[in-house]
């Protein structure tokens, strides 16, 4: 049983080191920035797409050219 004193009670002093956000982690987030990564990103996955289409394509032609001798 507990009948000490609630004063008699001895904790551990544990200090909270606060360490500031850099800058970057302090910015507001930006509409317009993230317009701008969107289609950034979009323009890069369609030349990728447009890279893997043209190397199928290129494949299949290289294929039946060879079956046509």
């Amino acid at each position: 049983m507990l009948r000490g004193k609630l004063s008699h009670l001895k904790l551990d002093n544990v200090t909270y080191e606060y360490r500031s956000l850099p800058d970057e982690a302090k910015k507001r987030l930006d509409l317009n920035d993230l317009l701008k990564r969107a289609t950034i990103e979009k323009n890069k996955n369609k030349k990728i797409n447009l890279l893997i289409f043209s190397g199928a394509t290129s494949a299949i032609i290289v294929f039946f050219f060879l079956l046509s001798f």
